[in-house]
């Protein structure tokens, strides 16, 4: 047995007792229910707050990840104090390859959960005068105008249906330069899964208070063909499909 086996093994549970404890909306009814839905589920803003001491622990990437280094290889190598805004940054996972290929860049850090900003802000100490964190929600706070050379976004939005997700793509174009590039990576689903997790969506999350503002910590996990159609539908010019990986997901190049 590998020597950290046991050290995962309690994070893990360590997550899931934490993750028990927050307010639990119940599961829909019906006797066609999938089994991961009975247990209910967790409210959003609670979960990531409560978990954020520990997230790195449980879901801290390997200098040589894939998925991360597809992000960050999307912004070229450079010495100049170039703009990012970060959706949705949590603990900064992604900012770790971003500074790897743009240690100077100048970071403008967004997320709802105090808590994650607080160890994105530990994290980082060292570069504190680069970075600018702002605590709120992607669909309330404005991203500002024609000030971004890049804006990125890793494992956030698949908590926002297309709808909300193209409000805010919108915001995210409006705060770019027109030269300025649009990152996202994230999750991904094949046209059958999108369909059944739209399915369980509409018939349960939706009905629950603030189910459309991304209040349940719910996935709703896209094919490329919707996300590339959303992205486009959001005004950007140029959508590509960048790299993919069935276990790992996808990532998307969007330009002004």
């Amino acid at each position: 047995m590998p020597k950290d086996k046991p050290r995962i093994q309690s994070i893990n549970d360590e997550f899931q007792r934490r993750a028990a404890q927050l307010r639990i909306a119940p599961g829909p009814s019906g006797d066609d229910v999938p089994q991961w839905t009975t247990d209910g589920i967790e409210e959003l803003p609670g979960f990531f707050n409560s978990t954020a001491d520990i997230w790195d622990q449980k879901f801290g990437a390997a200098p040589d990840d894939p998925f991360y280094q597809a992000v960050a290889l999307q912004i070229p190598q450079t010495d100049e104090p170039i703009d990012i805004l970060d959706l949705g940054c949590g603990t900064g996972i992604q900012l770790e390859f971003v500074f790897a290929r743009a240690p100077n860049a100048k970071v403008t850090a967004i997320d709802r959960a105090p808590n994650m900003l607080e160890q994105l802000g530990v994290k980082f100490a060292n570069k504190a005068e680069q970075l600018r964190l702002k605590q709120g929600s992607l669909l309330e706070l404005s991203f500002g105008n024609n000030a971004y050379d890049y804006a990125i976004s890793t494992l956030t939005m698949h908590h926002f249906v297309p709808e909300r997700k193209i409000a805010i793509y919108k915001k995210a174009r409006k705060a770019l330069r027109t030269t300025g590039i649009y990152i996202e990576g994230d999750q991904v689903a094949t046209v059958e899964e999108e369909k059944n997790i739209l399915y369980w969506y509409n018939r349960w999350i939706v009905k629950l208070p603030g189910g459309d503002r991304a209040e349940w910590n719910y996935d709703i996990t896209l094919s490329p063909e919707t996300q590339t159609h959303i992205l486009q539908e959001a005004g950007f010019s140029e959508v590509q499909l960048t790299w993919q990986s069935p276990s790992k997901g996808a990532v998307y190049v969007a330009k002004y």
